[in-house]
Parts: structure tokens; sequence; C-alpha cells
């Protein structure tokens, strides 16, 4: 696991030329670039204490705030209508006026706070030894035997109460845990192959290419130049990014990672599909404090109304100051209108490692994002859809990520399929698409043609769909999809009684647990998409209201 945020085990299989008869004799390298990391406490068990943080450590955190009114904001959600940023701010939003005073008591004690209205956030920071008196917790130093240090605390922050009128949690308090992106990568399915398997075809040849849509994607791993970009375009005639692609940084979010390869195949699958959207990546530190700044900028911005997540992290791991902030981050995007496609994690069941009881990855396991698990394609001799199996590899410990969560009830929508094994928790994934690197998808990166899967791969290529549909919906004067689920679990139940099912419902194959089965299941959801019916049973089900 690299980074605070565990999408899925990123494993890459890359050879030069891989289309040439040489490269096919040659043995690939394989790299393993995301893989979960022990918790915390084993971390700490294992490292060599070294005391307690000194005045040089410098501790960055992310203070989440209160909104207002968050009964009616819970029954606009519910209920499918949406605000503007502006009417969110002005009824929901925080009380500025506590707000400001969260600030000066923070200042007075020597820490750095800032706060940009309309945010959910409070970005702070400091010496480690103010932070720590500031919310009653030590923060020690740590030592891996690998030479790796870290800052952390075990303890529950106490907040002082002028802080506490408006802040509902604190995050940053380690530099441990991380997210990490979720893709594992000769040839690959091509752009043909894509729009061919998953009947995409007939949306694009009906002059749909994302055109007026735009795609936000949160990342970790840093993307210098549009080389390797720039080089899949010409490749497969699509048009060039520059003018579609928009990189945001800002140094209150941290330093991305060197590049991994999670950016550029999130930003390949998804042009290949929509090639005519536009994408803007905001890039951030892997630990969860910055990553919520940058997450709660891009909902602010508000510059998409479709998000694409390859990231994630064990969910019993994940601080709950985290957890607080991220979820009311994602409520503020959802009653904007925004769809949120996520990574359900690339270890299978496991997603805190094979030694651990069965877990999900947050943030897949909010009930109000739609989690994209993976499978395993197997194409006809014409190219097109033949079947699909659950993506599960017990020999490397990868699969698709799904299960109950362990701290977020089971939602409506999901009683009518509510498995028992979850324990009246949300369930996820919810779709899924091709995630094993054994059938993944063509991509180039590092100046290489490579293969490329993870339900970092899936989550992007159900992004793009929706893109499709989007510009669909706004031509027939209809809504775009906004919150999918309850379309998406509306279409499931409904399948029979649609001109054609708008999922592949996939009943073989395991996700190193939970089986396959017919109908909705913990390995792959209601199935992977096929297009032109999806997109057909959307417009029905936005014709109808919604219902």
């Amino acid at each position: 696991m690299r980074g605070l945020w565990a999408l899925a085990a990123l494993v890459v299989v890359a050879t030069a030329a891989c289309n040439s008869p040489q490269s096919a004799q040659r043995s690939p390298t394989r790299q393993t670039l995301s893989s979960p990391t022990p918790l915390l406490a084993t971390a700490i068990a294992q490292a060599a204490h070294l005391g307690p943080a000194g005045t040089a450590v410098q501790v960055d955190l992310s203070l989440g705030l209160k909104t207002r009114s968050p009964d009616r904001l819970a029954k606009l959600i519910a209920s499918g209508k949406t605000v503007t940023p502006e009417q969110y701010a002005a009824e929901f939003g925080p009380d500025p006026v506590k707000v400001q005073a969260a600030l000066g008591a923070l200042m007075a004690v020597g820490l750095k706070a800032t706060w940009r209205p309309g945010s959910a956030l409070i970005a702070a920071g400091g010496p480690a030894p103010a932070v720590a008196a500031l919310f009653r917790v030590d923060i020690e130093d740590y030592r891996l035997d690998d030479g790796t240090t870290f800052y952390a605390s075990l303890e529950t922050p106490s907040i002082p109460p002028q802080i506490a009128a408006v802040v509902s949690s604190v995050t940053g308090l380690d530099n441990y845990r991380h997210v990490r992106t979720y893709a594992v990568r000769p040839g690959g399915l091509t752009p043909t192959d894509v729009l061919a398997f998953y009947n995409l075809k007939p949306l694009r040849d009906a002059g749909l290419d994302g055109t007026g849509m735009t795609i936000v994607l949160p990342e970790i791993d840093d993307l210098p130049n549009l080389t390797d970009l720039d080089k899949f375009a010409t490749t497969f005639s699509l048009p060039p990014y520059e003018p579609l692609l928009t990189i945001k940084r800002d140094s209150a979010w941290g330093k991305p990672m060197k590049p991994q390869g999670e950016t550029v195949l999130d930003l390949e699958i998804i042009h290949q599909v929509a090639p005519a959207a536009k994408l803007v990546i905001y890039l951030s530190a892997p630990d969860f404090a910055h990553a919520d700044r940058a997450f709660d900028q891009m909902i602010s911005d508000h510059l998409g109304s479709i998000i694409s997540e390859s990231l994630g992290a064990c969910e019993p791991e994940t601080p709950s100051g985290h957890r607080v902030a991220y979820a009311s981050i994602q409520d503020r995007s959802v009653a904007q209108g925004m769809s949120h496609f996520i990574a359900s994690g690339d270890s299978g069941a496991y997603t805190c490692g094979e030694s651990a009881p069965p877990a999900a990855s947050f943030p897949s396991t909010l009930a109000n994002v739609t989690a994209v698990g993976g499978t395993t394609v197997f194409e006809s001799v014409q190219g097109i859809y033949f079947k699909e199996a659950a993506w599960g590899g017990p020999v490397a410990e990868i699969g698709s990520g799904g299960g109950a969560s362990q701290f977020y009830s089971l939602p409506d929508y999901q009683k009518a399929i509510a498995q028992a094994s979850g324990h009246g928790f949300r369930q996820v994934p919810d779709v899924a698409a091709d995630a094993d690197p054994a059938t993944g998808f063509h991509i180039i990166f590092g100046g290489q043609d490579g293969q490329a899967g993870g339900t970092s791969a899936a989550a992007p290529l159900w992004a793009a769909t929706v893109a499709l549909i989007d510009q669909d919906l706004k031509r027939k004067g209809l809504r775009e999809t906004g919150y999918a689920n309850p379309a998406i679990y509306w279409m499931g139940a409904n399948a029979s009684r649609l001109p054609a099912p708008p999922f592949h419902d996939v009943t073989v194959g395991n996700n190193l647990a939970y089986d396959a089965t017919p109908g909705w299941d913990f390995a792959t959801g209601w199935g992977s998409m096929d297009g032109a019916a999806l997109d057909a049973a959307w417009i029905l089900y936005m014709k109808g209201g919604g219902a």
C-alpha cells in the first residue's frame, strides 16, 4: 500500500513493443507497486521507538467542519434533489463565525490555520509538541527495520471547546497510514476491444463522445508530462490530451508521489471511451490530511459532475477523523448533483491483508458512492462479449474488493438484496468491470506498451461510460445522472422488464471469500455494463421521474 488510500494492489507487467513476436519471448518485469501494509498498531509494535516527536517534526492536520442543518441535508440527499454550491454554503456549510473563532484558537497556540469560504476543512499545522499539547495526545517517533521513520499517535484527540464548536474531526496525527492506488498491470484490451466488449460502440456511433462533460479525479502519483498520454492518443487515433486536461496542484495539498502509473492508467481508460470529455486531476500527497484538502477543493471547484477515484484504504484501519471529514465532503458532492465512482480494492475480500479478517475498502463503503469491483473477461472469437468471472487470484492474493462495511448501515436501496453475512451494514461493490491484470487493458506508461488491470481500471471505465450517458441525457433534455446508486439498483431489480438487460450478471468465480451468484453479490455487485442497454435504461429511469 503506497499512500494513505488503498484502491487496489498495483502490479505492473510491462513489455517493450509487446505486440512483437520477440517481446512474447521475453520475461516481463513484475513490480508490486502497492499492496497492503501492516496495520498501524502492528507497525508500531515492530518499529524502534525513538521517543516523543520533537519541534522539528511538522504535523499537518485537516480539521473537518460541522455542517448546519444535518437533518435537512439528509432529506435533500434522500430526495434526489440538488442545490448549487452557493445554496449549499448558505444553508448547510459551516458557521463562518464559529470557524473564525476556531482559527483564532488554533493560531493562539502557535499553529498555522487557514480556511477558504465554502470549504469543509480547516488546514492547520505546526510543531508536533504544540499539536500534541493542544489535542492532549502523545505523538511519538518510530523507525522500521528498512529505515523508514514515521510519527504516530494511537490516542483519541480531545478537541478544545472553542474549536469543537465547529470542528467534528481531526486527521493527520500520524503519517504512516495512507491511501493507496488500486491497479494491477503483453497486449491487453485496446480501445476498439473495450468499445465492442461492453457494447459502447453504439453510443459512440450515435455521436456520444463525452462532449460537454468533465470528469474530475483525485490522484496521488504525479504526471510530470504528457508524453505517455500523447503516445497513447496517437497510437489509437484519439484526440490530443492537451486541450482537454487540467492539472491542479497546491502546496497545501502536499507533494504527490513520483509517477507510479495510476494517473496515466485512469486518464487512458477514460479517454478511449469518452475522448472529448474534459479531464481535471487534483494531485496531493498520499496521507489522509493532505488528500482530504485536495478532495475538499475538488468538490468546492465543481469543475465536473463525474468523479473517478482509484484510491482507498483498509476500512477498519482508516482513522475516524478522515472518515468523518471525507463523508461530509462527499455529502456535499451528492447534494450538488455529482456522480462518484470508486474502486472497491484489489485484495479481494481482504483489503487489510490475508492475515486480517475480511474487510472492505473505504471510501467505497460509503452509502452515497458507487463502488466498482472487478472481473476477468473472456472475449468471443468475434472480439465481443462472451462471459466474465469474478476476479480472484488466491496465489497472488489479489481480486475484486467486496464485503460489508463495519461502520455504515445498510442503505434503503440495498434492503431488497441484502446478504445476511453483511449483518445490516452497507455492502459492496455495486457494479463491476474488467480488472484482472491477466485480461486487462492496453496502456502506455514510461514510454512502454503494457497491460494493466485492477479495480482502478474498472472505476474510470464506469465514469467514462456515465459521461456518454450524461451527454445523451442532456441531449434529450433530461438531468444528468448525479448520485447513481438509486438508478443502478432500480435497474437491477427491474432488469427483466427493461428492453435489454443493462448489466452482465456475473455468476462464476469468487473474490477469495465470496462467490459470484445470480443477481447482486459481494464479488461483482450487479455485474458489468452493457453500454447501449444501460443508456436506454437510464433514459427510462429519468423519464419516469427517477422512480
